[in-house]
């Protein structure tokens, strides 16, 4: 008898800690009609890690510990993929046609519900209603963590991102939200982007090219003057700095140029340079992605560019073709007054 007492009393701690261990974690189960075997992927955008679903039958189900509310990206089969905002203690269930997968629905949370509302809504629309509705609902919702998803999926990662709007919008969050260090973190890195954006001015700037010559904005008010980001492992960056040193050539005393490289030494660009006419004035301070010269004019892809005219304010960004840079080089020459 005190042998079974003392075995219960062992096993009700035991039982309490695996319903609470259980109770905190987070799970997601689905079914999927027309799809019978299938592998789904959960990502963390902010760390890229990746967690594998295995589809058996249409049916899946997932199951982590998480403490935070964090969002997570679930990737179909056909490379979409739909928002997850997970917690402690969230229970989702998701239902979909894997031949409208636009259409799915994932529930179980506020947020994921008004994600859900607000996918398929927009499924409905032309995409600058899309854009538009998202303006709308963020402003409307500026608390919620739905909020931050479509702020960056239809204003940050974009083509031609309106960084006077998106920091706007994002400015509302942050009053909404000031402990939100997701928030935080995307208000300051907004804020840096916004420095190159068209119709800004280029930031006050002194630094040394690869010869030690000091440069500052004054080397910089011909009628076209261009600042472009490069590095020795990426052609197509290297190609454009080339076209625009053939313009130069073309036009003297009209182009200049700021040949921006995040080579992790100086003394690549200084080699690559003896074997090809990268431009007069080349900057590299071995910092790579984290030069001040890049982060200040907003440069965060591979490559970049902006065009200013002589009083330095930035008329054009991130023409990455090389027939559309020289094309609007060009024009803005012929148009010069």
């Amino acid at each position: 008898m005190q042998r079974r007492y003392l075995f219960l009393l062992l096993l009700v701690p035991l039982l309490l800690f695996s319903c609470k261990k259980e109770g905190r974690n987070f799970r997601i189960e689905g079914e999927f009609r027309n799809m019978n075997q299938a592998q789904l992927f959960l990502i963390d955008p902010a760390t890229g890690y990746k967690d594998t679903i295995n589809v058996e039958r249409g049916r899946f189900f997932y199951e982590s510990e998480r403490q935070d509310t964090t969002l997570l990206l679930l990737m179909f089969p056909n490379f979409s993929f739909m928002p997850v905002f997970t917690g402690q203690g969230i229970s989702l269930e998701l239902k979909a046609d894997a031949s409208h997968l636009k259409e799915a629905t994932l529930k179980g949370s506020d947020d994921n519900d008004e994600m859900t509302a607000f996918r398929l809504r927009a499924a409905q629309m032309t995409p600058p209603e899309e854009i538009q509705a998202a303006k709308e609902f963020i402003t409307e919702n500026p608390a919620s963590l739905v909020s931050l998803f479509l702020l960056r999926h239809y204003f940050v990662d974009v083509a031609e991102p309106d960084y006077h709007e998106t920091l706007r919008l994002c400015r509302l969050m942050v009053q909404a939200n000031p402990r939100q260090q997701a928030v935080l973190q995307l208000y300051r890195q907004l804020r840096i982007l916004n420095n190159g954006a068209v119709g800004n001015k280029i930031p006050l700037f002194a630094v040394l090219d690869i010869k030690n010559r000091v440069l500052t904005n004054e080397q910089f008010r011909k009628d076209v003057n261009v600042f472009c980001l490069w590095s020795t492992w990426n052609y197509e960056s290297r190609m454009l700095v080339n076209a625009v040193r053939k313009l130069q050539k073309k036009h003297p005393g009209h182009i200049s140029l700021m040949a921006i490289s995040i080579d992790a030494t100086r003394q690549e660009g200084a080699d690559w340079l003896r074997r090809d006419t990268i431009g007069d004035y080349v900057v590299n301070d071995g910092r790579m992605w984290q030069t001040p010269m890049a982060k200040g004019l907003g440069f965060t892809t591979m490559p970049s560019n902006v065009i200013a005219d002589r009083h330095g304010r930035i008329l054009l960004r991130n023409l990455t073709k090389q027939e559309s840079l020289e094309k609007e080089i060009e024009k803005l020459l012929t148009s010069k007054p």
